[in-house]
């Protein structure tokens, strides 16, 4: 999955992945266990693929394979944000928001998430809304994740 998928976890996989840039063909997604080509049908399913997700960031990042983080934690916290919103329309701005501050915390880059989501949006995204959101988002990510946390499996230079 890359940024030409990304419309497909921020509105909860109403927007089929194979009608994404990256897609896969139906015949292929209707074999996993969660179908990326079909809406979560519950907040299970959604929690399962984040965990999974995330799990998949981890044992990547141990195993120190080639390739980044941005987009997988991305990837990651989209259905987390379904999985807590379970049962009430999630806007968005909120799924957006939960993407920006975990990547973010991470990467301890707070504007350049934002721009990185802010240029990867659905065109019919409303930025005037979304961008103030995403950025206190990242910036809250960022100051809640120095408060719980010195260490990093990142260096940061303390200057």
């Amino acid at each position: 999955w890359g940024e030409g998928s990304l419309q497909s976890p921020i509105d909860g996989q109403r927007t089929a992945f194979s009608a994404t840039k990256h897609g896969l063909a139906d015949f292929l997604t209707s074999f996993a266990n969660v179908n990326p080509s079909l809406p979560f049908e519950n907040a299970s399913a959604a929690a399962q693929v984040g965990v999974a997700k995330l799990v998949a960031i981890a044992l990547a990042c141990a195993g120190n394979f080639p390739g980044g983080i941005i987009f997988p934690l991305m990837f990651a916290a989209a259905p987390i944000a379904h999985a807590f919103a379970a049962g009430c329309d999630v806007l968005p701005v909120v799924v957006m928001s939960l993407m920006a501050s975990t990547q973010a915390s991470v990467t301890r880059t707070p504007l350049a998430t934002a721009a990185i989501l802010s240029l990867t949006a659905s065109p019919t995204s409303q930025l005037s809304t979304m961008l103030p959101a995403m950025l206190i988002s990242s910036y809250l990510g960022v100051f809640i994740s120095r408060l719980i946390s010195g260490e990093s499996y990142f260096k940061y230079n303390s200057s």
